[in-house]
C-alpha cells in the first residue's frame, strides 16, 4: 500500500520538474532570437534593415510551421495503450462483444 502514495509523489515532482519559470522561458527566447540574428547575419542581412526583420520573421513562420507539424503528427498517431488515436477508443461497433444496442 505505501507503493502507491509513493508512486503518486513522484509522478507530481516528474510533471513539476517539466514546468519552466517565466525567467527560464525568457532567457530560452533571447537565446532563440540571437541564434535567429546570427543566422540572419550569416546570410548576410544587414541588422537594422527591413530585409533583416523579415528574415527573422521568415525564421519564425519556419519553427511555427515546424511546431505545427509535430503536433499534428503526434495527434494523428494512435497510441499504443489504447490502441487508438485517444482514450478509450474502441474499435469495435459494439462496446462490448456480448451486448448490442
Amino acid at each position: 500500500m505505501r507503493m502507491i502514495p509513493s508512486a503518486l509523489a513522484i509522478g507530481f515532482l516528474l510533471v513539476v520538474a517539466a514546468c519552466a519559470s517565466p525567467q527560464e522561458q525568457a532567457a530560452r527566447e533571447a537565446a532563440q532570437r540571437q541564434s535567429d540574428e546570427a543566422e540572419c547575419q550569416k546570410i548576410g542581412f544587414t541588422p537594422g534593415s527591413e530585409a533583416f526583420a523579415n528574415c527573422l520573421l521568415k525564421l519564425r513562420e519556419i519553427r511555427a510551421q515546424e511546431a505545427n507539424t509535430r503536433e499534428l503528427r503526434r495527434a494523428q498517431t494512435p497510441s499504443p495503450w489504447w490502441g487508438g488515436p485517444y482514450p478509450g477508443y474502441y474499435p469495435y461497433p459494439y462496446p462490448y462483444p456480448y451486448r448490442r444496442w
